[in-house]
Protein backbone atom coordinates (compact mmCIF):
# COMPACT_ATOMS: atom_id res chain seq x y z
CA UNK A 1 0.00 0.00 0.00
CA UNK A 2 2.99 2.30 0.18
CA UNK A 3 2.59 3.01 -3.54
CA UNK A 4 -1.05 4.02 -3.29
CA UNK A 5 -2.26 7.58 -3.31
CA UNK A 6 -5.46 8.53 -1.54
CA UNK A 7 -7.33 11.65 -2.76
CA UNK A 8 -10.48 12.84 -1.05
CA UNK A 9 -13.38 13.64 -3.33
CA UNK A 10 -13.35 17.37 -4.14
CA UNK A 11 -10.06 17.86 -2.34
CA UNK A 12 -6.90 19.37 -3.74
CA UNK A 13 -4.54 17.49 -1.41
CA UNK A 14 -2.95 14.16 -2.30
CA UNK A 15 -1.56 12.04 0.54
CA UNK A 16 1.03 9.33 -0.03
CA UNK A 17 1.70 6.74 2.62
CA UNK A 18 4.68 7.88 4.62
CA UNK A 19 4.70 11.42 3.14
CA UNK A 20 3.32 14.73 4.29
CA UNK A 21 0.34 16.13 2.36
CA UNK A 22 1.28 18.11 -0.71
CA UNK A 23 -0.87 20.49 -2.71
CA UNK A 24 -2.01 19.92 -6.26
CA UNK A 25 -3.94 22.24 -8.53
CA UNK A 26 -7.64 22.87 -8.07
CA UNK A 27 -10.07 20.92 -10.21
CA UNK A 28 -12.00 22.69 -13.02
CA UNK A 29 -15.16 22.33 -10.95
CA UNK A 30 -13.53 24.07 -8.00
CA UNK A 31 -12.29 26.89 -10.22
CA UNK A 32 -15.76 27.40 -11.72
CA UNK A 33 -17.35 27.43 -8.26
CA UNK A 34 -14.80 29.96 -6.99
CA UNK A 35 -15.48 32.22 -9.97
CA UNK A 36 -19.25 32.10 -9.57
CA UNK A 37 -19.14 32.70 -5.84
CA UNK A 38 -16.59 35.50 -6.29
CA UNK A 39 -18.97 37.34 -8.60
CA UNK A 40 -21.74 37.02 -5.99
CA UNK A 41 -19.31 38.18 -3.31
CA UNK A 42 -18.36 41.18 -5.43
CA UNK A 43 -22.01 42.25 -5.38
CA UNK A 44 -22.47 41.56 -1.66
CA UNK A 45 -19.21 43.35 -0.90
CA UNK A 46 -20.38 46.34 -2.93
CA UNK A 47 -23.54 46.60 -0.83
CA UNK A 48 -21.43 46.40 2.34
CA UNK A 49 -18.99 49.03 1.06
CA UNK A 50 -21.74 51.30 -0.29
CA UNK A 51 -23.62 51.18 3.01
CA UNK A 52 -20.65 51.67 5.34
CA UNK A 53 -18.18 53.78 3.36
CA UNK A 54 -17.76 56.70 1.01
CA UNK A 55 -20.18 59.57 1.39
CA UNK A 56 -22.11 57.86 4.20
CA UNK A 57 -18.97 57.40 6.30
CA UNK A 58 -18.13 61.08 5.78
CA UNK A 59 -21.73 62.11 6.51
CA UNK A 60 -21.73 60.14 9.76
CA UNK A 61 -18.43 61.71 10.82
CA UNK A 62 -19.78 65.20 10.07
CA UNK A 63 -22.84 64.44 12.19
CA UNK A 64 -20.55 63.41 15.03
CA UNK A 65 -18.84 66.80 14.77
CA UNK A 66 -15.89 66.15 12.45
CA UNK A 67 -13.84 69.02 11.01
CA UNK A 68 -11.52 68.84 7.99
CA UNK A 69 -8.67 67.44 10.07
CA UNK A 70 -10.92 64.70 11.48
CA UNK A 71 -11.93 63.64 7.97
CA UNK A 72 -8.24 63.40 7.12
CA UNK A 73 -7.48 61.28 10.17
CA UNK A 74 -10.52 59.09 9.45
CA UNK A 75 -8.81 58.08 6.23
CA UNK A 76 -5.20 58.12 7.45
CA UNK A 77 -5.35 56.20 10.73
CA UNK A 78 -6.83 52.98 9.31
CA UNK A 79 -4.17 53.03 6.59
CA UNK A 80 -1.45 52.51 9.19
CA UNK A 81 -3.11 49.22 10.12
CA UNK A 82 -1.75 47.76 6.89
CA UNK A 83 1.17 46.38 8.91
CA UNK A 84 -1.13 43.54 10.01
CA UNK A 85 -0.87 42.17 6.49
CA UNK A 86 2.55 40.90 7.53
CA UNK A 87 0.89 38.99 10.37
CA UNK A 88 -1.49 37.43 7.85
CA UNK A 89 1.45 36.51 5.61
CA UNK A 90 3.26 34.87 8.53
CA UNK A 91 0.23 32.71 9.25
CA UNK A 92 -0.12 31.79 5.58
CA UNK A 93 3.52 30.84 5.14
CA UNK A 94 3.41 28.72 8.29
CA UNK A 95 0.91 26.55 6.44
CA UNK A 96 -2.28 27.70 8.19
CA UNK A 97 -5.41 27.41 6.07
CA UNK A 98 -5.78 30.53 3.93
CA UNK A 99 -9.48 29.78 3.65
CA UNK A 100 -9.89 29.66 7.44
CA UNK A 101 -7.85 32.85 7.94
CA UNK A 102 -9.97 34.64 5.34
CA UNK A 103 -13.28 33.50 6.85
CA UNK A 104 -12.44 34.33 10.46
CA UNK A 105 -10.88 37.73 9.77
CA UNK A 106 -13.71 38.69 7.39
CA UNK A 107 -16.31 37.91 10.05
CA UNK A 108 -14.35 39.90 12.66
CA UNK A 109 -14.17 42.83 10.23
CA UNK A 110 -17.96 42.93 10.05
CA UNK A 111 -18.55 42.28 13.76
CA UNK A 112 -17.29 45.71 14.83
CA UNK A 113 -20.05 47.65 13.10
CA UNK A 114 -22.55 47.21 15.98
CA UNK A 115 -20.11 49.18 18.15
CA UNK A 116 -20.00 52.01 15.60
CA UNK A 117 -23.80 51.96 15.39
CA UNK A 118 -24.04 52.33 19.19
CA UNK A 119 -21.95 55.54 19.41
CA UNK A 120 -24.91 57.99 19.27
CA UNK A 121 -26.97 55.74 21.56
CA UNK A 122 -24.26 55.44 24.23
CA UNK A 123 -22.93 59.00 24.13
CA UNK A 124 -25.93 61.00 22.92
CA UNK A 125 -26.80 62.27 19.41
CA UNK A 126 -25.14 65.70 19.62
CA UNK A 127 -21.79 66.48 17.91
CA UNK A 128 -18.62 66.19 19.99
CA UNK A 129 -14.97 65.73 18.97
CA UNK A 130 -14.41 62.79 21.33
CA UNK A 131 -17.12 60.83 19.48
CA UNK A 132 -15.27 61.38 16.23
CA UNK A 133 -12.08 59.96 17.75
CA UNK A 134 -13.97 56.91 19.05
CA UNK A 135 -15.33 56.42 15.54
CA UNK A 136 -11.84 56.74 14.03
CA UNK A 137 -10.44 54.24 16.54
CA UNK A 138 -13.13 51.66 15.81
CA UNK A 139 -12.68 52.11 12.07
CA UNK A 140 -8.96 51.48 12.47
CA UNK A 141 -9.63 48.34 14.51
CA UNK A 142 -11.85 46.91 11.79
CA UNK A 143 -9.17 47.65 9.21
CA UNK A 144 -6.78 45.35 11.09
CA UNK A 145 -8.93 42.34 10.28
CA UNK A 146 -9.63 43.55 6.75
CA UNK A 147 -5.90 43.58 5.99
CA UNK A 148 -5.36 40.06 7.31
CA UNK A 149 -8.30 38.82 5.26
CA UNK A 150 -7.14 40.59 2.11
CA UNK A 151 -3.65 39.13 2.29
CA UNK A 152 -4.81 35.56 2.87
CA UNK A 153 -7.45 35.81 0.17
CA UNK A 154 -4.97 37.26 -2.34
CA UNK A 155 -2.58 34.37 -1.85
CA UNK A 156 -5.40 31.81 -1.89
CA UNK A 157 -6.96 33.09 -5.11
CA UNK A 158 -3.56 33.25 -6.75
CA UNK A 159 -3.64 29.45 -6.66
CA UNK A 160 -7.35 29.11 -7.41
CA UNK A 161 -7.62 31.27 -10.54
CA UNK A 162 -5.38 30.29 -13.50
CA UNK A 163 -2.94 32.96 -14.68
CA UNK A 164 -4.33 33.09 -18.22
CA UNK A 165 -7.83 33.88 -16.92
CA UNK A 166 -7.03 36.50 -14.27
CA UNK A 167 -7.53 39.57 -16.46
CA UNK A 168 -11.03 38.46 -17.41
CA UNK A 169 -11.75 37.35 -13.82
CA UNK A 170 -10.81 40.69 -12.26
CA UNK A 171 -12.64 42.55 -15.03
CA UNK A 172 -15.86 40.67 -14.37
CA UNK A 173 -15.46 40.99 -10.61
CA UNK A 174 -15.30 44.78 -10.93
CA UNK A 175 -18.26 44.66 -13.32
CA UNK A 176 -20.55 42.64 -11.05
CA UNK A 177 -19.59 44.70 -8.03
CA UNK A 178 -20.25 47.87 -9.98
CA UNK A 179 -23.82 46.87 -10.76
CA UNK A 180 -24.84 46.79 -7.13
CA UNK A 181 -22.59 49.65 -6.06
CA UNK A 182 -24.23 51.99 -8.55
CA UNK A 183 -27.77 51.04 -7.58
CA UNK A 184 -27.27 51.21 -3.84
CA UNK A 185 -25.42 54.54 -3.91
CA UNK A 186 -28.60 56.06 -5.35
CA UNK A 187 -31.18 54.11 -3.33
CA UNK A 188 -29.41 54.62 -0.01
CA UNK A 189 -28.82 58.30 -0.75
CA UNK A 190 -32.57 58.69 -1.32
CA UNK A 191 -33.19 56.77 1.91
CA UNK A 192 -31.03 59.08 4.01
CA UNK A 193 -32.48 62.21 2.43
CA UNK A 194 -35.98 60.95 3.26
CA UNK A 195 -35.27 60.37 6.97
CA UNK A 196 -33.13 63.40 7.77
CA UNK A 197 -35.47 64.18 10.65
CA UNK A 198 -34.09 61.15 12.48
CA UNK A 199 -30.66 62.79 12.61
CA UNK A 200 -27.58 60.70 13.21
CA UNK A 201 -29.58 57.64 14.24
CA UNK A 202 -30.69 57.25 10.63
CA UNK A 203 -27.19 56.01 9.84
CA UNK A 204 -27.66 53.11 12.26
CA UNK A 205 -30.23 51.51 9.98
CA UNK A 206 -27.97 51.94 6.99
CA UNK A 207 -24.87 50.51 8.70
CA UNK A 208 -26.80 47.55 10.11
CA UNK A 209 -28.20 46.82 6.66
CA UNK A 210 -24.71 46.87 5.16
CA UNK A 211 -23.22 44.69 7.92
CA UNK A 212 -25.71 41.91 7.11
CA UNK A 213 -24.44 41.78 3.54
CA UNK A 214 -20.84 41.97 4.74
CA UNK A 215 -21.46 38.88 6.88
CA UNK A 216 -23.04 37.06 3.93
CA UNK A 217 -19.99 37.93 1.85
CA UNK A 218 -17.69 36.42 4.50
CA UNK A 219 -19.73 33.23 4.79
CA UNK A 220 -19.54 32.57 1.04
CA UNK A 221 -15.86 31.77 1.48
CA UNK A 222 -16.89 28.61 3.35
CA UNK A 223 -17.90 26.44 0.33
CA UNK A 224 -14.86 27.45 -1.75
CA UNK A 225 -12.02 24.97 -2.15
CA UNK A 226 -8.98 25.39 0.07
CA UNK A 227 -5.57 25.06 -1.59
CA UNK A 228 -3.09 24.07 1.14
CA UNK A 229 0.47 25.35 1.15
CA UNK A 230 3.47 23.43 2.51
CA UNK A 231 4.47 24.40 6.03
CA UNK A 232 7.66 26.49 6.18
CA UNK A 233 10.17 27.04 8.94
CA UNK A 234 9.32 30.61 9.81
CA UNK A 235 12.77 31.58 11.11
CA UNK A 236 14.48 30.65 7.83
CA UNK A 237 12.04 30.84 4.94
CA UNK A 238 10.12 33.91 6.07
CA UNK A 239 13.22 36.11 6.18
CA UNK A 240 14.17 34.90 2.71
CA UNK A 241 10.69 35.69 1.41
CA UNK A 242 10.85 39.23 2.80
CA UNK A 243 14.31 39.71 1.29
CA UNK A 244 13.02 38.30 -1.99
CA UNK A 245 10.48 41.11 -2.18
CA UNK A 246 13.23 43.74 -2.19
CA UNK A 247 15.19 41.72 -4.74
CA UNK A 248 12.20 41.66 -7.10
CA UNK A 249 13.03 44.69 -9.26
CA UNK A 250 9.91 44.70 -11.47
CA UNK A 251 7.74 44.35 -8.38
CA UNK A 252 9.41 47.35 -6.72
CA UNK A 253 8.89 49.48 -9.84
CA UNK A 254 5.23 48.58 -9.61
CA UNK A 255 5.26 49.60 -5.94
CA UNK A 256 6.65 53.05 -6.82
CA UNK A 257 3.80 53.62 -9.26
CA UNK A 258 1.22 52.40 -6.77
CA UNK A 259 2.69 54.57 -3.99
CA UNK A 260 2.20 57.73 -6.02
CA UNK A 261 -1.25 56.59 -7.16
CA UNK A 262 -2.41 56.01 -3.57
CA UNK A 263 -0.98 59.39 -2.60
CA UNK A 264 -3.17 60.99 -5.26
CA UNK A 265 -6.22 59.15 -3.94
CA UNK A 266 -5.82 60.85 -0.54
CA UNK A 267 -8.27 63.51 -1.75
CA UNK A 268 -11.09 60.95 -2.05
CA UNK A 269 -13.02 61.73 1.17
CA UNK A 270 -12.66 65.47 0.60
CA UNK A 271 -14.71 65.38 -2.61
CA UNK A 272 -17.65 64.07 -0.59
CA UNK A 273 -16.95 66.53 2.23
CA UNK A 274 -16.88 69.50 -0.15
CA UNK A 275 -20.05 68.37 -1.92
CA UNK A 276 -22.06 67.63 1.24
CA UNK A 277 -20.91 70.47 3.49
CA UNK A 278 -19.79 73.32 1.24
CA UNK A 279 -22.07 72.87 -1.77
CA UNK A 280 -24.98 71.53 0.36
CA UNK A 281 -25.57 68.72 -2.11
CA UNK A 282 -28.22 66.15 -1.06
CA UNK A 283 -27.17 62.53 -0.60
CA UNK A 284 -29.31 61.50 -3.56
CA UNK A 285 -27.57 63.95 -5.89
CA UNK A 286 -24.11 62.92 -4.71
CA UNK A 287 -25.08 59.27 -5.01
CA UNK A 288 -26.16 59.79 -8.61
CA UNK A 289 -22.94 61.62 -9.46
CA UNK A 290 -20.82 58.87 -7.91
CA UNK A 291 -22.88 56.23 -9.67
CA UNK A 292 -22.02 57.69 -13.06
CA UNK A 293 -18.42 56.67 -12.46
CA UNK A 294 -19.44 53.31 -11.02
CA UNK A 295 -21.73 52.48 -13.93
CA UNK A 296 -19.03 53.42 -16.42
CA UNK A 297 -16.58 51.21 -14.55
CA UNK A 298 -19.18 48.45 -14.63
CA UNK A 299 -19.64 48.74 -18.38
CA UNK A 300 -15.94 48.90 -19.22
CA UNK A 301 -14.18 46.59 -16.73
CA UNK A 302 -14.76 43.53 -18.89
CA UNK A 303 -13.42 45.48 -21.86
CA UNK A 304 -10.25 46.35 -19.93
CA UNK A 305 -9.86 42.72 -18.89
CA UNK A 306 -9.57 41.75 -22.56
CA UNK A 307 -7.27 44.70 -23.29
CA UNK A 308 -4.96 43.69 -20.42
CA UNK A 309 -4.84 40.10 -21.64
CA UNK A 310 -3.87 41.27 -25.16
CA UNK A 311 -1.70 44.36 -24.64
CA UNK A 312 -0.39 43.83 -21.13
CA UNK A 313 -0.92 45.82 -17.94
CA UNK A 314 1.79 48.48 -18.30
CA UNK A 315 0.33 50.39 -21.29
CA UNK A 316 -3.13 50.27 -19.69
CA UNK A 317 -1.82 51.77 -16.44
CA UNK A 318 0.04 54.56 -18.26
CA UNK A 319 -2.90 55.54 -20.44
CA UNK A 320 -5.59 55.32 -17.76
CA UNK A 321 -3.57 57.26 -15.19
CA UNK A 322 -2.99 60.05 -17.72
CA UNK A 323 -6.74 60.19 -18.37
CA UNK A 324 -7.47 60.51 -14.64
CA UNK A 325 -4.81 63.10 -13.82
CA UNK A 326 -6.76 66.29 -14.78
CA UNK A 327 -10.12 65.12 -13.41
CA UNK A 328 -9.83 66.63 -9.88
CA UNK A 329 -9.48 70.12 -11.40
CA UNK A 330 -13.14 70.73 -12.39
CA UNK A 331 -13.96 70.95 -8.67
CA UNK A 332 -12.04 74.23 -8.59
CA UNK A 333 -14.71 76.03 -10.61
CA UNK A 334 -17.78 74.57 -8.92
CA UNK A 335 -19.62 76.98 -6.66
CA UNK A 336 -23.15 75.54 -6.72
CA UNK A 337 -24.95 72.22 -6.81
CA UNK A 338 -26.39 72.94 -10.26
CA UNK A 339 -22.89 73.56 -11.67
CA UNK A 340 -21.75 70.25 -10.22
CA UNK A 341 -24.68 68.47 -11.85
CA UNK A 342 -23.63 69.87 -15.24
CA UNK A 343 -19.88 69.30 -15.00
CA UNK A 344 -19.16 66.27 -12.84
CA UNK A 345 -21.12 63.55 -14.72
CA UNK A 346 -18.72 63.93 -17.65
CA UNK A 347 -15.65 63.92 -15.43
CA UNK A 348 -16.94 60.92 -13.48
CA UNK A 349 -17.67 59.07 -16.70
CA UNK A 350 -14.05 59.44 -17.81
CA UNK A 351 -12.87 58.56 -14.32
CA UNK A 352 -14.95 55.38 -14.24
CA UNK A 353 -13.66 54.31 -17.66
CA UNK A 354 -10.01 54.87 -16.70
CA UNK A 355 -10.34 53.58 -13.13
CA UNK A 356 -11.63 50.26 -14.44
CA UNK A 357 -8.43 49.91 -16.44
CA UNK A 358 -6.27 50.76 -13.42
CA UNK A 359 -8.06 48.29 -11.13
CA UNK A 360 -7.88 45.44 -13.63
CA UNK A 361 -4.30 46.28 -14.64
CA UNK A 362 -2.97 46.49 -11.07
CA UNK A 363 -4.77 43.34 -9.91
CA UNK A 364 -3.47 41.32 -12.85
CA UNK A 365 0.09 42.67 -12.83
CA UNK A 366 0.61 41.95 -9.13
CA UNK A 367 0.14 38.25 -9.81
CA UNK A 368 2.38 38.38 -12.88
CA UNK A 369 5.27 39.85 -10.92
CA UNK A 370 5.14 37.59 -7.83
CA UNK A 371 6.15 33.93 -7.50
CA UNK A 372 3.73 31.34 -6.12
CA UNK A 373 6.09 30.53 -3.25
CA UNK A 374 6.04 33.45 -0.83
CA UNK A 375 3.41 35.44 -2.73
CA UNK A 376 1.52 36.28 0.47
CA UNK A 377 4.70 37.75 2.00
CA UNK A 378 5.46 39.83 -1.09
CA UNK A 379 1.84 41.04 -1.12
CA UNK A 380 2.13 42.02 2.55
CA UNK A 381 5.44 43.87 2.17
CA UNK A 382 4.12 45.56 -0.97
CA UNK A 383 0.92 46.72 0.75
CA UNK A 384 2.83 48.03 3.74
CA UNK A 385 5.22 50.05 1.56
CA UNK A 386 2.45 51.45 -0.62
CA UNK A 387 -0.01 52.23 2.14
CA UNK A 388 2.41 53.69 4.67
CA UNK A 389 3.87 55.96 2.01
CA UNK A 390 0.44 57.52 1.53
CA UNK A 391 -0.98 57.15 5.06
CA UNK A 392 -0.02 60.61 6.36
CA UNK A 393 -1.42 62.45 3.35
CA UNK A 394 -5.14 62.45 4.27
CA UNK A 395 -4.26 64.06 7.60
CA UNK A 396 -2.07 66.57 5.75
CA UNK A 397 -4.91 67.26 3.32
CA UNK A 398 -7.34 67.96 6.14
CA UNK A 399 -5.00 70.59 7.57
CA UNK A 400 -3.67 71.98 4.27
CA UNK A 401 -6.17 74.87 3.90
CA UNK A 402 -5.44 76.10 7.44
CA UNK A 403 -1.69 75.83 6.90
CA UNK A 404 -1.83 77.78 3.63
CA UNK A 405 -3.89 80.52 5.26
CA UNK A 406 -1.13 81.00 7.86
CA UNK A 407 1.37 82.03 5.15
CA UNK A 408 1.54 85.87 5.31
CA UNK A 409 2.59 86.30 1.66
CA UNK A 410 -0.55 84.53 0.44
CA UNK A 411 -2.74 86.58 2.76
CA UNK A 412 -1.31 89.85 1.50
CA UNK A 413 -2.29 88.88 -2.05
CA UNK A 414 -5.86 88.11 -1.02
CA UNK A 415 -5.52 84.35 -1.28
CA UNK A 416 -7.91 82.44 0.97
CA UNK A 417 -7.43 78.66 0.77
CA UNK A 418 -10.30 76.24 1.17
CA UNK A 419 -10.67 72.49 0.71
CA UNK A 420 -10.26 72.76 -3.07
CA UNK A 421 -6.50 73.23 -2.75
CA UNK A 422 -6.36 69.51 -2.00
CA UNK A 423 -7.73 68.74 -5.47
CA UNK A 424 -4.84 70.60 -7.14
CA UNK A 425 -2.34 68.45 -5.25
CA UNK A 426 -4.23 65.29 -6.25
CA UNK A 427 -4.09 66.22 -9.96
CA UNK A 428 -0.33 66.73 -9.79
CA UNK A 429 0.20 63.40 -8.03
CA UNK A 430 -1.85 61.50 -10.61
CA UNK A 431 0.36 62.96 -13.34
CA UNK A 432 3.48 61.86 -11.46
CA UNK A 433 1.95 58.39 -11.12
CA UNK A 434 1.57 58.22 -14.91
CA UNK A 435 5.27 59.04 -15.27
CA UNK A 436 6.12 56.35 -12.70
CA UNK A 437 4.05 53.81 -14.65
CA UNK A 438 6.42 54.25 -17.59
CA UNK A 439 9.18 52.72 -15.45
CA UNK A 440 7.26 49.48 -14.94
CA UNK A 441 8.81 46.46 -16.63
CA UNK A 442 6.34 43.83 -17.79
CA UNK A 443 7.43 40.89 -19.95
CA UNK A 444 5.70 40.62 -23.34
CA UNK A 445 3.65 43.80 -22.94
CA UNK A 446 2.99 45.94 -26.01
CA UNK A 447 3.73 49.65 -26.40
CA UNK A 448 1.51 52.39 -25.01
CA UNK A 449 1.47 54.12 -28.40
CA UNK A 450 0.19 50.86 -29.92
CA UNK A 451 -2.66 50.77 -27.41
CA UNK A 452 -3.55 54.45 -27.92
CA UNK A 453 -3.57 54.00 -31.71
CA UNK A 454 -5.84 50.94 -31.58
CA UNK A 455 -8.04 51.90 -28.62
CA UNK A 456 -10.71 53.84 -30.58
CA UNK A 457 -11.22 50.85 -32.82
CA UNK A 458 -11.60 48.52 -29.83
CA UNK A 459 -14.02 50.92 -28.12
CA UNK A 460 -16.29 51.45 -31.11
CA UNK A 461 -15.81 48.00 -32.61
CA UNK A 462 -15.47 45.55 -29.68
CA UNK A 463 -15.34 42.60 -32.07
CA UNK A 464 -11.82 43.65 -33.02
CA UNK A 465 -10.62 42.29 -29.68
CA UNK A 466 -11.97 38.86 -30.54
CA UNK A 467 -10.23 39.03 -33.89
CA UNK A 468 -7.00 40.04 -32.18
CA UNK A 469 -7.37 37.10 -29.80
CA UNK A 470 -7.58 34.68 -32.74
CA UNK A 471 -4.48 36.24 -34.34
CA UNK A 472 -2.51 36.04 -31.11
Amino acid sequence: MSDLAVQEKGSSVVTFMGEAPRAVGPTPEQIDQARRLSYVQAMLGSIFAASTGGMFLVGYALRLGAANRHIGFLTAVPMFCVVTQLLGAMMVERGLSRRRITIISSILNVSGWPLIILIPFLFGPGPAPYKVWIFIGLSAGLQLFSNISGNARGSWFGDLIPAEARGKFFGRTVMFGGIIGAVFAIVEGLFLDSIKAEGIKAYSWLFAFGAIFGLANALLFVPQADIPLPRHKLSDDFRGMVAGTFANGPFLRMAVYHCVWIMACFAGPFYNTFALRDLKMPFLGLGILNSVGTVTMLLTSGFWGKIVDRYGCRPVLILCTLLISPLPLPWLVLHSVSAAYWVMPWANMISGFASAGVVVGVSTLLYKLTPNAGRSVQFAVYSIIVTLAAAPLPAVGGNLPDWLNLIPWLGRHGFQADLRCVFCVAAGLFFLAALAARRIREPASRGTADLIRNLPGHVFYPGSLDELQRVV
